[in-house]
């Protein structure tokens, strides 16, 4: 089978996931959990098939173009989804997870694959970069995923007569401590990519830096986790204001390599 085939049945396995956290949303409680937990295992395995069938078809890493980023990028999110929950079975966590990969893999299943034969994506520093980065994407987003929990349990307490959802996401320590773990493990992956970022620019253009769009996009997302690193650490901002920070930083980081990748793409199709 070639790779969009893999896809598919990928987004067949999401899509049950997906109809999971719709449900879970809507009625307040963790139905079809087994169901969907097992489909997305399916897909995932199915996903995995689909970026090595790839990497054969294109000849290079394939993260190249919109269709194989925003892939790429679901599977980064269901592998770290599925980490989160092995070790904290959090089920709440599959609120985002699911419904954001079915999304991307939706979307690299609309987009036709990005063709180049350009000999520097054969590079091996290539791999290790988006290895890197798309993990760290991975890891910035669970903390994401536990600061909209963190509110959503400090909403429900506050009420004084919390519902079902109150029982059904991660205490206010809980969702700190993992949310603070994931900035931590994010921030990591990302300081990495960045160094292989450089040394892959110097292996090409005989420079580290280059000017490119979406090196400064990389450089606004690594100095906005430092400030969040910084108001942790020294300023004590924990528990709402740090799953705040952690919304709004994940925020600016999707909008800045939005916005370097497509401001880029419309420049040259204008041309």
């Amino acid at each position: 089978m070639d790779s969009r085939v893999y896809l598919l049945l990928t987004l067949a396995g999401y899509a049950v996931g997906a109809f999971h956290a719709l449900l879970y949303a809507v009625f307040r409680r963790s139905v079809l959990t087994t169901v969907s937990l097992t489909a997305t295992l399916l897909g995932f395995v199915f996903h995995t098939a689909a970026l090595s069938q790839r990497w054969t078809e294109a000849g290079h890493f394939p993260a190249v173009g919109l269709r194989d980023g925003a892939s790429f990028l679901a599977w980064a999110i269901v592998l770290v989804f599925l980490l989160v929950y092995v070790t904290t079975r959090v089920d709440a966590a599959g609120l985002f997870a699911y419904p954001f990969a079915f999304a991307l893999v939706f979307i690299a299943n609309l987009t036709p694959p990005t063709e180049r034969a350009d000999p520097v994506l054969r590079s091996l520093y290539l791999p290790i970069h988006l290895f890197l980065a798309v993990f760290g994407y991975g890891a910035l987003f669970a903390a994401f995923t536990m600061g909209v929990l963190y509110l959503f349990q400090e909403r429900e307490l506050l009420s004084r007569s919390p519902g079902r959802f109150y029982y059904l996401i991660p205490s206010l320590e809980r969702s700190d401590t993992f949310g603070w773990r994931s900035v931590l493990g994010g921030f990591g992956f990302l300081t990495l990519a960045i160094a292989t970022g450089f040394l892959w620019n110097h292996s090409l253009h005989g420079r580290f830096w280059t000017g490119d769009p979406k090196e400064w996009a990389a450089l606004v997302a690594w100095l906005i986790y430092v400030t969040i690193l910084v108001a942790r650490w020294r300023g004590g901002w924990g528990g709402r204001r740090a799953a705040w920070l952690a919304i709004a930083g994940f925020a600016v980081v999707v909008f800045t390599f939005a916005w370097a990748t497509l401001v880029p793409a419309v420049a040259v199709a204008a041309r």
